[in-house]
């Protein structure tokens, strides 16, 4: 149980810190490619559990 609370902790402190970047990032060509990017961190985030079970 220790590991799903860590793993939404970590998932709530990335999606915040993220969110915060965000609005620090001024409107531009290249702020869609950082969206995406952030976008591929949270996902990243999100299924890393399955290559912590796939190990064991």
């Amino acid at each position: 149980m220790a590991i799903v609370t860590a793993w939404v902790k970590d998932i709530f402190i990335i999606i915040l810190s993220i969110t915060f970047m965000e609005i620090l990032i001024p409107e531009s060509n290249m702020a869609k490619y950082v969206k995406f990017i952030f976008s591929i961190i949270i996902l990243a985030t999100i299924l890393s559990p399955i290559s912590y079970f796939c190990n064991k």
